[in-house]
Formats: structure tokens, sequence, C-alpha cells
């Protein structure tokens, strides 16, 4: 789960209809000469190192996912071609991200590329999508800098910000929250650099005073100096954009600390993954996590989403060996973006791939739509979603969530502060 782990690269193929894996390795040659393409897509994931979450708990849905597109009879308008993944782990480390993406095209000769590819990984890797032209699909993160790169996360601004702000302004409004000051705690990363940046002019603009900062160090074993200077501010609302494994260790030294005064609000992992009460344990967990705490979350099983909650009943029949949490929606709707992309391409040239991402567009009620997107699923003009809604939750002590933020997904009321 470090750094230190070697660097894996392997193939995977996902074919229908096979019975073994000798099989399943041989249909690439069958399908090309039946005259149907395999269509390789280069997967790059931090399956080892500080970022792992994402990728353990969703590449394992992914694949499912692209077995079961395979299943159906693969990419119909490119005469039903099966998908087969080819996947690096480039072990949390941007400049490997870079490195495995060149080696994927050029060496593989992958036709697109996907990954959960975060903040840091997008930066990274942008140089080398620039130079080579390559189609890309970022299940994470905040931006896409390059024009050949597309991203299902939320934008920094429209996205993550404004979410965690108009919930906040919700609170501020009720005075049993006693809203009027915050401290603004983050991990100390680009992706929580640039949403803490958005995020404080937009509580100073709904009059909230922000009276501290505290980034959070990302390799930081313990979390504790950082919890006795947030403490130290007496704010009224803690906030910003924490990963799982800073959730974790802020969360432990919330508890150690017994520090309950303030509220916590905060996106995405850190607060609202599923893993936080594997990794807590349910004394913490239902000390820190069910009081005064709120998560931001593009999904949680409570939302009333029928599409949302029938892909979690899907993936948890499938017995897949991983929670299912955020990582596993936002990688099955991944795999269903890019089943949408290589049906409206209807060729493996990089210009139709570009026009089929371009193109993706999944209404609002679709059985393919997995997040809470009232406008459905598509890009914009900065191959961001076009609409970037996110929902607020809060814990229960049996590890349940309810949504509290926004109306239209859930109708139970934000608890009071405790």
């Amino acid at each position: 789960m470090h750094g230190s782990k070697p660097m894996i690269l392997k193939r995977r193929a996902f074919l229908a209809g096979t019975a073994a894996t000798a099989a399943s390795l041989s249909m690439p040659a069958l399908a090309r000469a039946q005259g149907a393409p395999v269509v390789k897509i280069g997967m790059i994931q931090p399956m080892s190192g500080n970022l792992a979450a994402y990728a353990t708990e969703g590449q394992p849905v992914f694949d499912y996912m692209i077995r079961k597109i395979n299943g159906e009879g693969g990419i119909k308008s490119l005469g039903g071609a099966k998908i087969e993944v080819i996947l690096a782990d480039d072990a949390s480390q941007p400049a490997r991200t870079a490195a495995e993406a060149r080696r994927l095209v050029t060496e593989r000769q992958v036709s697109m590329l996907v990954g959960s590819i975060l903040s840091a990984q997008m930066l990274a890797l942008t140089p080398v999508v620039d130079e080579l032209q390559i189609p890309t699909l970022s299940i994470w993160a905040g931006a896409a800098r390059s024009n050949q790169m597309f991203s299902l996360g939320f934008p920094y601004d429209k996205g993550y910000a404004e979410t965690l702000a108009a919930f906040i302004r919700e609170l501020a409004k009720a005075p049993a929250f006693r809203v009027k000051t915050a401290v603004m705690a983050y991990s100390n990363y680009e992706a929580g650099q640039q949403v803490n940046h958005f995020l404080k002019a937009k509580l100073q603009a709904a009059g909230i005073q922000v009276i501290g900062d505290v980034p959070l160090d990302t390799k930081a074993q313990d979390q504790t100096a950082a919890m006795v200077r947030i403490r130290s501010f007496k704010p009224d609302v803690v906030t910003g954009l924490v990963t799982p494994r800073d959730g974790i260790l802020l969360h432990q030294a919330r508890f150690n600390l017994n520090y309950h005064d303030s509220l916590f609000v905060g996106g995405t992992g850190g607060y609202s993954d599923f893993s936080l009460w594997k990794e807590l344990g349910q004394n913490i967990g239902a000390s820190v996590l069910t009081r005064n705490t709120f998560g931001m979350t593009g999904f949680s099983p409570g939302a009333k989403l029928e599409s949302m909650q029938a892909i979690v009943r899907e993936l948890r029949a499938a017995d897949l060996k991983v929670e299912i949490g955020q990582a596993a929606v936002q990688a099955a709707q991944a795999a269903r973006v890019l089943q949408h992309a290589l049906e409206a391409a209807g060729s493996l040239d990089r210009a139709a791939l570009m026009k089929g991402l371009k193109a993706v567009d999944i209404p609002f009620g679709h059985e393919h739509l997995y997040l809470a997107r009232p406008q459905g699923l598509k890009f914009g003009e900065d191959r961001m979603p076009a609409d970037s809604t996110a929902l607020m939750i809060q814990w229960l002590p049996d590890h349940q969530q309810q949504v509290v933020f926004p109306a239209q997904f859930g109708d139970v009321a934000p608890r009071p502060r405790a």
C-alpha cells in the first residue's frame, strides 16, 4: 500500500462468453479475425501508495462493469467490439503516472487512457496527453488541463467549493448551528489547495469570518498537531477537502482530544467514505462521525435516486470483496461513460474518440446514471461535468448515511449541534 511496492503492469482481458482464462486470452485474435476490433484501454491506477484507497475500491468495480458491458454485446457501433483493459500501477506517484501513460500509449498501443487520475496525477499527466494527443478520462480530477482530457470529478469551484459553501450557508440560517466563524482544514495538495481558495472566498462573501488556515500534511502519520491548532481557534465550523487517509488521522486526533465544540463539514472521502468505519473502528466512528460531522459525497445509498440504489444493490450482490462506497460507484459511472463515448465514436480514430467523449449525454432517469445529477451527465466546455451537484450526508451509528442536502435527494434535516 506504499510507494515501495514494485510497480505492476498487467494485461486484463474481459471478454464475453469465456469459460476459462485461456479462452479469454484468445478472444482478441478471434474478434479481429471476425472483423470486430478489440478496444484497448490503458488504465492507470494508484493501486499502492497513499492514494490507494481510491483504486483498491474502484478498480474491482470498473473490472466488473467492463465484463458486464462485454457480456451485453460489447460496443455495438464497433461491431460488438470487446473492451480490453491494460492496468498499470502508478504507486500514487505523479511522475510514474506520466511514465506509465507514455508506456501504455507507445508500447501497448492503447486507444484511450482511463484512471483515478487525481489532481496531482492530472497535472503530471497533462504534458504527455498533450504530446501524444491521446483521449483520456479521469475519474476524480477536479480540473482537466489538457484539451484531450475529460474528468468525472467535481470542479474545484462549482463542484467542491460551491457544495460545501451552500450547505454551510444553510446551516448558518439556523440559530441552532451558530455558524459565524470558520477554520479551513484541508489536505495540502493541488485539489485541497484549489478548493480552499474558492471555498474561503465563498464563505467570506456569505458573511462568515475565516479565522484560520490549517493545511494537513499528506505525508503525516498523525494529525494531532493540526487538531490542536484547529481547537485553538475555537471556530464554529471546520471545513475543507480532505483525502480518506487524512480524514482517518483527523478523526482519530479529534477523538483522542475529545474535541466536539466545532462543526466539521468536509469533503469528500475523508468525511463520507464508508472505509472510515473500518479504519477508525466502531468506538471512534460512533463518537466523532455521528456528532457534529457532515460529509460531502457524490454518492450515498440513502439518496432518493433509484438508479443509484440499483447499482449499489447489483454491486453488493456481485460480492466483489470491496466496500461499495463513493469510489466504487464513481468507477462504475466511469465504465458507463466509457461505453457511451465508444458507442458515439463508432471508430477507434482518436478524433472520433474525442467527439465520442464530447457527445456523452446520460439523462436524468437513465439506468446508466449512477450519480445525483438532476441535469444528467454530460461534459461542458471545460470538459468537466456540466452538472456538478453533490450530496451532503450525516452518519448514523449503524454506519448508514442520511442525505441532508439537497432536499431533492434527501428529506432528513441536519442533526442539531451536540
